[in-house]
């Protein structure tokens, strides 16, 4: 065989493991529901854990108060599993939309760390396991994940472990709500997802998420990551890693006070009557100067530059109150008994649930 056949079967061979992992990535992804809580029942909400790699054990989960989902892949692969999968889940379960909770495994728990940061409104805590986030600048994203409780688990001979206690180190220096474990054991899961699930769900237990939390703060990586809580922003421009930055604070008096970064063109506040008092006029400040004094239009678009590049900017609808509105249809359309668990959707433990990504359900817009 000669060296340019050599060569060649060997790109040959890699390109088909990279296509390999590709698709194992993406089967993975499309896992979808796992497993229903055996105590199931309609008459009130029940919380989920989504899960980006590996999975808790289907088996153990069942017998806790927690629906399981796997989202897995990375960006906006994950993001789309995510939406799609809580969509469809809503609207065949009665799911407690402020009770989403988030796991995974050493990539994944890095994935569940960036997801959390672009969508700091998803989750009412997380918890990743052996997260393999180390490199600058994206590893000092971290400290704008203050409106999330954090579980950041290590096996105490994890290859990641020293990097992992950074991470803790620097959500805790930015005032973080968070927590540092370990457990026997080296970079593998199999301690929280395999032996004992209470590692997570003892965590999760009574982790509520606050809708309108006073204070937002949010870096906004990409355009379709300008929403968090109660506040959007149109950019200065439409690029990548743009690294536009926001903080609002809604303080006495209906004074809401603003800081962005030059990356920020226009600040969009969904107010009601849990930031100010809608009866009366709102003041919006930056620093000294006075951005806006009137009625608490909704929503109220406060403008502070003009943008360098123009876009269409899209509004988002937060995924909880997406949920909401599905699971309100849902209700609806099919009530739900309420001394025994649907019949006719028997709780899967390991079967995919490829419907939630094929078929998602459109999100319900803001009226």
């Amino acid at each position: 065989m000669t060296r340019r056949s050599v060569s060649h079967s060997r790109a040959m061979s890699i390109a088909v493991l990279a296509v390999g992992m590709l698709l194992s990535a993406a089967g993975s992804a499309r896992a979808g529901l796992l497993s229903v809580p055996e105590k199931y029942s309609p008459d009130r909400p029940w919380p989920v854990i989504i899960s980006y790699q590996d999975n808790p054990d289907p088996e153990l989960m069942r017998k806790t108060d927690y629906f399981l989902l796997h989202c897995g892949g990375q960006g906006t692969f994950a993001t789309d599993a995510t939406r799609a999968n809580l969509r469809a889940l809503a609207a065949k379960y009665n799911i407690d939309p402020l009770r989403i909770c988030g796991t995974g495994f050493s990539r994944g728990g890095h994935e569940l760390l960036a997801q959390t940061w672009q969508h700091p409104h998803w989750f009412a805590a997380i918890a990743p396991v052996c997260n393999d986030l180390r490199k600058e600048p994206k590893v000092l994203n971290v400290k704008y994940l203050v409106g999330t409780p954090t579980l950041l688990q290590h096996g105490n001979h994890d290859a990641f472990l020293k990097t992992g206690q950074r991470v803790f180190e620097l959500m805790k220096q930015a005032g973080c709500d968070v927590q540092f474990a370990t457990y026997v054991g080296g970079h593998t899961p199999s301690v929280p997802f395999k032996q004992d699930v209470t590692l997570l769900t003892k965590f999760f237990d009574g982790k509520r998420l606050d809708p309108w939390p006073r204070e937002v703060l949010h870096l906004v990586e990409h355009k379709r990551y300008s929403r968090a809580f109660w506040v959007d922003a149109i950019l200065a421009e439409d690029a990548a890693d743009i690294g536009a930055t926001y903080k609002v604070t809604a303080g006495k008096d209906n004074r809401i006070a603003v800081e962005a970064n030059e990356k920020i063109a226009t600040l969009i506040l969904y107010l009601n009557d849990k930031l100010v008092d809608m009866a009366k006029p709102v003041t919006v400040v930056a620093g000294d100067k006075e951005l806006y004094n009137g009625p608490p239009a909704r929503p109220l678009k406060v403008k502070l530059r003009d943008p360098l590049t123009p876009y269409a900017w899209k509004e988002q609808t937060p995924l909880w109150e997406e949920l909401a509105a599905i699971r309100k249809a849902a209700a609806e359309k099919e009530p739900r008994p309420t001394s025994q668990p649907d019949a006719a959707a028997p709780a899967p433990t390991t079967q995919p649930a490829d419907d939630a990504l094929t078929n998602p359900l459109a999100p319900v817009r803001r009226k």
